[in-house]
């Protein structure tokens, strides 16, 4: 082996290992979006919504990862799918990933600073989530691109995110699913 074949190995490697946890996020994100029972062309039966102000779990997710928020750096739009058309989330998935999702998905959008979230909240009921925890496990890719400028297709970025969606839903929501579901029962 020459003297450049091992710099141009890790170089492949490391862009080996990204395509692969990029494809391993999308299909994560895909087949947990694949149970939803509507058909995520149109609106949910019944919609989520969220408990606490955006702006409140943005901050929250910042501290917990250690980020200042800054404000020249715009926080990102929050597409619910219920008041979205499906093929601006699709325009903004195949900027992203390089293809059209047939259906609705929860993400990200880097390049146009936008999140976006299924409503659904029968699927987030079967899920044992949020609206709210979604919303925070985008918030730390957002945090994760624009302030810390990380590369989102590793294992690493999602392993973060759902570590922080967790933390999210036993601090600031498990108080009030038990509210909710006991006020339900009477």
């Amino acid at each position: 082996m020459g003297r450049h074949t091992l710099p141009m190995l890790t170089t492949i490697t490391t862009w080996l290992s990204m395509r692969a946890g990029l494809a391993l996020a999308v299909a994560a994100m895909l087949l947990l979006t694949a149970a939803a029972p509507f058909d995520r062309h149109t609106s949910p039966a019944r919609i989520a919504t969220l408990h606490h102000d955006p702006q409140f779990i943005l901050q929250a997710v910042a501290r917990r990862m250690g980020i200042t928020l800054r404000p020249e750096i715009p926080a990102p739009d929050v597409m619910l799918q219920s008041k979205t058309p499906l093929s601006r989330m699709q325009a903004a998935a195949e900027r992203q990933w390089g293809f059209r999702p047939d259906v609705f998905v929860t993400a990200f959008a880097q390049a146009g600073n936008e999140i976006y979230l299924i409503d659904d909240a029968a699927l987030h009921e079967r899920r044992g989530s949020t609206l709210d925890d979604a919303l925070a496990h985008e918030l730390v890719h957002y945090l994760q691109a624009k302030y810390r400028k990380d590369i989102l297709a590793t294992d690493w970025s999602e392993s973060e995110a759902v570590a922080i969606q967790t933390w999210f839903r036993s601090e600031y929501m498990e108080p009030d699913l038990v509210t909710m579901f006991r006020t339900r029962s009477r």
